[in-house]
């Protein structure tokens, strides 16, 4: 990645880690799929000319020792995960919009979020911002000055331990969902709180700081509630067959119900399409798998949905696979003569490009289409050679499937 780059698209393969080995300036990026490792260096994130949002759709960010991300330029978050550890430092200064979302605060790192009531910071969508680690010698801290911070949904900004704390003069908004009336808003306030400071506590109780372990949610500030387990891994695979499983093992679980596993195309909507018992109570690592045996074409999110016996629950993270939006190519006949037809199997309706190629990798011909079911394009080859060609599809979102064309006269 160039150190100054200007209205580009990072898109980077699942499995593959993005190394920063120098700082970067990004103006009016786009950044999907992979991870990014930033390790004492400094991410820039602008707008050049006009205001333009800086995009992340299924990344995993992690900034380590004294690394830094600044952003300035409205930011939006969608399926992705931004870990801070050590000392390192996140700085918003435009509008924030987290959409099945994480952004955790490790250690002793912060975020810094500044702008008028007029820049929103929202969390969408079951979005979380963690402060600490859970250690006790985290001092991982978020301070809002002057952004307005709503709650969408289920999500929530938790601080773990006493040392963790949340500075913020204005109140925060709860709202149900995205399209609820303005009637439905909730406002809550963290002023003048007594939680974990004063006598027998590290810190002074005074405005407008709150410390852990509370979680700003639904309900106000809250103490903050242990989830059923305690998970230690949660992976998704994408298999040769085009299934899609996932695995996770728990450390702890305490009267545990069940794991609903939940699929998403967008980060916004979520269907649940399958359950696993959980062991209920256990001190040893419990391992569990579920396969997703239909995956949606294209872009893939899923999340586990962890419900306790008294029907209270918590969320995982969010991981992501893409697969293909054409899902299965094929064409007839073959070897070919005059004329091959190729058949975009059970896609999603999303806009394809169909190309033929050469042996010397020139393109002869080229097609759009949506695929599928039952969609068929006809490409005529009676004037060809005779020999190997190579027929390819494109999708809008850059995936590729392709494969090999005999076109014989015999």
């Amino acid at each position: 990645m160039p150190a100054t780059c200007a209205n580009c698209t990072i898109s980077i393969s699942n499995g593959v880690t993005l190394t920063m080995d120098e700082g970067v300036t990004c103006q009016n990026c786009t950044f999907s799929g992979g991870k990014i490792v930033i390790s004492s260096q400094t991410l820039n994130l602008q707008y050049a000319n006009s205001l333009a949002t800086t995009y992340f759709t299924g990344t995993t960010l992690q900034v380590n020792g004294t690394g830094q991300v600044v952003v300035n330029a409205p930011l939006s978050l969608t399926g992705s995960t931004f870990t801070f550890n050590n000392t390192s430092y996140f700085n918003t200064s435009y509008e924030v919009n987290m959409v099945s979302s994480t952004v955790n605060l490790y250690d002793n790192s912060t975020m810094y979020s500044t702008g008028g009531s007029n820049v929103p910071i929202n969390l969408i969508s079951s979005s979380r911002i963690v402060i600490g680690d859970g250690s006790q010698t985290s001092n991982a801290a978020l301070t809002v000055s002057g952004p307005a911070l709503t709650l969408f949904d289920l999500s929530t900004v938790s601080l773990g331990n006493v040392n963790n704390v949340y500075n913020n003069w204005a109140s925060f908004n709860y709202h149900p969902t995205i399209t609820a009336s303005n009637s439905a808003t909730k406002t809550y306030s963290t002023q003048n709180n007594t939680i974990s400071c004063g006598s027998g506590y590290a810190h002074s109780c005074a405005n407008p700081s709150l410390y852990g372990p509370v979680a700003l949610s639904s309900g106000g500030v809250v103490p903050a509630n242990s989830l059923p387990v305690v998970l230690v891994g949660f992976t998704a695979l994408l298999n040769n067959d085009k299934t899609i499983t996932l695995d996770w093992n728990t450390q702890m679980e305490v009267n545990a119900g069940s794991f609903e596993i939940e699929r998403s195309a967008d980060g916004a909507s979520w269907t649940a399409i399958g359950s696993v018992m959980a062991k209920g109570n256990s001190s040893v690592v419990t391992n569990y798998s579920f396969t997703d045996m239909q995956p949606l074409s294209g872009t893939n999110l899923y999340r586990l949905r962890m419900i306790d016996l008294d029907n209270s629950y918590g969320y995982t993270d969010i991981k992501v696979i893409r697969t293909s939006v054409v899902n299965k190519i094929s064409f007839f006949p073959n070897p070919a003569r005059e004329y091959v037809n190729v058949s975009l199997g059970a896609g999603s309706g999303t806009q394809v490009v169909i190309r033929l190629i050469n042996p010397a990798g020139q393109l002869l011909q080229e097609k759009s289409a949506e695929s599928g079911a039952g969609v068929i394009v006809s490409f005529p080859v009676g004037n060809y050679a005779p020999g190997l060609y190579i027929l390819s599809v494109v999708s809008a979102d850059g995936t590729r499937e392709s494969r090999q064309l005999l076109i014989s006269r015999s």
